[in-house]
């Protein structure tokens, strides 16, 4: 999400220009009407270009995902400029609320995993006793437990943040960097707990798993969302 994006819109007339350049990881391009392209202006700055999917010089070609979701690299030679979204911090907004997107799918996720998790604890026997009475279990449980409650917390005071007009870098900046450290090592935990069901495909925690892994992609990871809340902390 870089403050002056590599791809590059010139444009001439209002609102029309073109736009070149590669966006990769771009989820539903094939199913959306229009798509917003965070682009380099030639009238300075950044901005936000709206394209049409269907337009001439736009490709779409689908690329894995852990998900399984649709996923598409884009690539844009000179097509046409929808509409302009300049100045104001077009394109911050636009990437803080894709990382509280993000962070809210994220937060339900690591929430339904820890949901299932405690649910299999409680119920599933060793040595007579339920696995959920064993300390080393209610430890990690619990540090599962944690690590939910605080995503949600941060997700949730970036979220009314954006709702109410305030400044929401910081608390956005947060809520992704918890996504992108804690929530997979969370998952992880929960498969551990679930001993061999964990890893059974026909179970559903492994869904949650790999949404997750696409989300803190999406964010960018966690050294990326560190050193962002560290320039902003250094600010």
């Amino acid at each position: 999400m870089p403050d002056a994006p590599a791809t590059t819109a010139t444009l001439s007339g209002s609102p029309g220009g073109t736009v070149s350049g590669v966006k990769t990881g771009v989820p539903y391009a094939v199913a959306a009407n229009w798509i917003l392209v965070p682009a380099s202006l030639s009238t300075g700055g950044a901005g936000i270009v709206v394209v049409d999917p269907a337009a001439g010089g736009v490709s779409l070609r689908q690329t894995p995902a852990s998900s399984g979701a649709p996923e598409y690299t884009l690539r844009l030679d000179h097509a046409p400029v929808a509409h302009v979204v300049a100045g104001g911090g077009a394109v911050a907004d636009l990437y803080r609320l894709t990382a509280a997107g993000a962070c809210c799918v994220a937060d339900g996720a690591l929430a339904a995993a820890l949901a299932l998790t405690t649910a299999h604890v409680a119920a599933r026997e060793q040595f007579g006793r339920p696995l959920a009475t064993f300390q080393a279990v209610a430890q990690q449980i619990a540090d599962v437990s944690i690590a939910s409650r605080t995503l949600h917390l941060a997700t949730l005071s970036a979220c009314w943040r954006l709702d109410t007009g305030r400044d929401a870098g910081d608390d956005a900046e947060v809520a992704a960097y918890w996504l992108a450290e804690e929530a997979p090592a969370a998952l992880r935990a929960c498969h551990h707990l679930h001993g061999g069901t964990g890893m059974d495909a026909s179970y559903p925690l492994h869904r949650y798993s790999a949404l997750v892994k696409d989300l803190v992609r999406l964010v960018g990871g966690a050294d990326y969302r560190l050193g962002r809340l560290g320039a902003r902390i250094g600010c």
